[in-house]
């Protein structure tokens, strides 16, 4: 399953920022290899912010969980702000060509007065 996750670091007193970025430098070692295994298709850095973005793949929710809250060397330090499923395109085409117009349309009741 292919993922958008969208992290903020959270560097709070007593931390330091020279201590963040001696654990970001495990975590820059930790990201490099994901990408090189081709778990990572894309990791940026937002600019003039403390916010990660990535395009992740995972098998499932629970293995992008159990990476996001176990593995990552700065868990303790990063908020997961967004988590949206991605879905390929083309598939989303092939299902809009093939089958979305064929489905009964839903109506919804008329409104009420009270």
């Amino acid at each position: 399953m292919l993922f958008y996750v969208q992290m903020r670091w959270k560097i709070e007193p007593p931390m330091t920022l020279n201590q963040f970025w001696d654990l970001e430098k495990q975590e820059i070692e930790v990201a490099l290899q994901t990408i090189k295994e081709g778990k990572v298709h894309g990791l940026y850095k937002v600019a003039a912010q403390p916010r990660v973005i990535g395009i992740v793949e995972m098998e499932s929710i629970d293995d992008l969980d159990r990476t996001a809250m176990g593995r990552l060397p700065l868990r303790n330090l990063l908020e997961f702000e967004v988590v949206w499923p991605l879905r390929d395109y083309e598939s989303f085409a092939a299902d809009v060509r093939e089958n979305y117009g064929n489905f009964p349309v839903a109506t919804l009741p008329e409104p009420r007065d009270v």
